[in-house]
């Protein structure tokens, strides 16, 4: 996952596709080129899960068996995600809910904690990191303590979302998809907040600010600081 800008509209996004050299934007479809080092990184990241996937492969034998139905006493990252899944049975419909709860309780997913999921849900790597890089509610990567979240929608848009972000990365020193250095906030934008009427619209930590003006912004952050 790298972060792209697009030098048609300016949108920016993380980056999570096979193209090393071409990306098309998600929102104008205007074809981004990849820089040679941010396709290095996606290569090296590429190689880092290929690894993951192979190690935790699970032998046929394996495979047609059913996962351990009582929780058992586990330390660390083996620890956090046996008690909640627990919680849900080891059902393995239930990837999505038992993900939700790591995130809150963790902060992000990293990929230790997608191979004990694996392991203790009994399904491959593969599925629960699809399902974990498809909803944006999930982070492979730490967040800060407060989540900033700015709509960055056509109605928003258009009501001046991207002067209220610009602000925003002034103020805590980041672009979007990064975390300042005392790991207070991550800002990161999104298609839609469902308050179209309201934009400019941002979330901090879930809790919603509409209308947006520039004057506020400092004030709002203020709360958090």
């Amino acid at each position: 996952m790298v972060l792209l800008i697009c030098q048609h509209c300016e949108y920016k996004w993380n980056y999570q596709g096979e193209n090393e050299h071409y990306a098309t934007c998600p929102r104008c479809r205007y074809k981004v080129r990849i820089s040679e080092d941010k396709a290095q990184t996606l290569r090296q990241k590429r190689w880092m899960w290929s690894n993951a996937l192979a190690r935790s492969e699970p032998d046929k034998e394996l495979k047609t068996a059913s996962p351990a139905k009582e929780p058992v006493k586990l330390l660390g990252i083996a620890g956090i995600v046996n008690r909640a899944a627990a919680d849900y049975q080891y059902d393995k419909g239930m990837l999505i809910q038992i993900l939700l709860r790591l995130q809150k309780n963790f902060g992000w997913l990293p990929m230790e904690m997608l191979i004990e999921v694996s392991k203790q849900l009994g399904i491959s790597l593969n599925q629960v990191y699809q399902v974990a890089t498809f909803y944006k509610a999930f982070s492979l990567n730490p967040r800060g303590k407060h989540l900033i979240r700015i709509c960055s929608g056509t109605s928003c848009r258009v009501r001046g979302a991207p002067t209220i972000l610009e602000k925003l990365q002034s103020i805590i020193g980041i672009e979007a998809g990064e975390v300042t250095q005392d790991g207070k906030f991550s800002l990161e934008t999104v298609n839609c907040l469902g308050g179209c009427a309201l934009g400019p619209m941002m979330t901090i930590d879930g809790e919603y600010y509409g209308n947006l003006k520039l004057l506020a912004v400092k004030k709002i952050l203020s709360k958090y600081t």
